[in-house]
């Protein structure tokens, strides 16, 4: 069913269809041509037939009509009624009437002309003269063949499964080149279309669709403009964030060093708007740092220079991270794998990403609750690493949304316990750009699970 309601099949099966009509039809033509002319030997049924019927005609020559009169007789039933003998009174030897579609052919019959063809019903027949001795005649109406039409439907029963088979295979194997050609095309945008909503913006499909009709090339062109202009639009928008977020940093830091100045004064009645004041402009830090962490383009191409033991960095990050768990009711439950798990990174930057992780897990649970931090190995060389928490979850709607940068769900809009929703963006592009993928989902029993694959060295196994 997938097959039939997909462009290819619909494609594949109509044109194929088409094809075996066409070739149907054209055996129909071609017979019904050939089959036109009633003087045409191949059309004849009774070629044995037909030399008996001359044979007794040129001896009723010298015995009269009755030798044939008496040979008529002698004959089935069904050769009877394809045989019609007129004696000179016009009067039929059998007693049958003549179809009135014959006496044309009969009365064209004569001395001058002894012998004429023509159709009888759409069926090719033949026309004798023979005169008679004592000055009678003999006329002789013979029906040499069926119609074209019976003829045609006998030949196709005759030759039903070799016309079907052949023109099933040769229709088929043109048919499927056809759809093929016709629809790879299509496939290869949605393809590109898949890969620019994944964040790709950089892949274009002109190269791909090279070589196709001029409106395809066009509508690559096109497509390829869009995905340009969008990477450029989004890139100038990082920038600009960061350009933003670097001139901020100059005034914070000045913001900082004033308020330090006014809590050298200890003027008490101020110290409450002053820890406001400290607040915000430490939020307002966080918030910098973080974006200037996302990077301008989302194809980071520096390599994987280092190397990090994801047992190890998981260890260590708990135990860095166990105070501030401690602080909010909150239990690291570790299960590390059974052996040495080598991943390729650059600097600090997976550690980050986790550290990031981990401190939204501890974020959300409630007190006394602990957070499962699970490390298994998986096929093809790579490891997998879930966090579960115990808060809340996320709606299934928005288990991908979270990770858009500045996106928070409604459960996490206020600045206490939302954050700005960049945490899990630089997440993504960071296990991305170490050729991982990490997902989200809500697993039973608790709040919201993060599940993060990454590729293993070769040393690993």
């Amino acid at each position: 069913m997938k097959f039939i309601s997909s462009l290819f099949g619909r494609m594949f099966i109509g044109a194929w269809l088409t094809a075996i009509l066409m070739v149907f039809l054209a055996v129909y033509i071609t017979h019904f041509r050939e089959f036109g002319d009633p003087r045409q030997k191949d059309r004849w049924e009774g070629a044995e037939l037909f030399r008996e019927i001359t044979d007794n005609l040129r001896i009723s020559r010298r015995h009269g009509p009755e030798h044939f009169h008496h040979w008529l007789e002698r004959l089935p039933a069904d050769l009877q009624e394809r045989i019609y003998a007129l004696d000179h009174s016009g009067h039929e030897l059998l007693n049958r009437p003549i179809p009135q579609s014959m006496a044309p052919l009969i009365a064209a019959l004569n001395f001058r002309n002894r012998e004429e063809h023509a159709l009888v019903d759409k069926k090719p027949t033949i026309g004798f003269f023979v005169p008679q001795r004592g000055g009678d005649s003999l006329r002789v109406v013979f029906i040499a063949g069926r119609s074209k039409e019976e003829l045609l439907v006998r030949f196709l029963l005759n030759n039903f499964w070799p016309i079907l088979v052949l023109a099933t295979l040769a229709s088929g194997l043109a048919c499927y080149f056809l759809a093929r050609y016709l629809s790879k095309p299509l496939d290869n945008l949605r393809v590109a279309s898949r890969r620019v909503a994944a964040g790709d913006l950089g892949y274009r499909v002109t190269p791909v669709l090279k070589g196709h009709s001029l409106e395809l090339g066009e509508l690559a062109a096109d497509f390829d403009s869009m995905t340009a202009q969008l990477q450029e639009s989004m890139a100038e928008q990082r920038r600009l964030i960061k350009d933003v977020s670097h001139e901020l940093r100059s005034p914070l830091a000045r913001l900082q060093v004033a308020l330090g100045i006014a809590r050298q004064k200890n003027v008490g009645a101020l110290d409450p708007e002053l820890d406001k004041i400290g607040k915000a402009a430490d939020y307002l830090e966080d918030i910098i740092a973080d974006i200037l962490s996302l990077p301008v383009n989302s194809n980071d191409d520096r390599p994987l220079d280092d190397v990090v033991e994801v047992n190890s960095l998981l260890q260590a990050l708990t135990e860095e991270l166990q105070d501030e768990a401690q602080a909010q009711g909150v239990q690291f439950a570790l299960r590390q794998g059974e052996r040495e798990f080598l991943v390729a990174t650059r600097g600090s930057s997976l550690t980050a990403a986790l550290e990031n992780i981990l401190r939204n897990s501890i974020k959300y649970s409630p007190r006394g609750s602990a957070v499962e931090l699970t490390v298994t190995a998986q096929p093809e060389q790579r490891c997998r690493i879930q966090v579960i928490d115990a808060g809340s979850g996320v709606p299934e709607t928005e288990l991908e949304a979270i990770f858009r940068p500045f996106y928070r769900t409604d459960e996490a809009r206020t600045r206490e316990s939302g954050g700005f929703g960049l945490g899990l963006a630089i997440a993504q592009r960071t296990v991305v750009q170490h050729g991982g993928v990490i997902t989200a989902f809500n697993p039973k029993h608790a709040g919201l699970g993060i599940s993060i694959e990454l590729p293993l060295l070769d040393d690993a196994f």
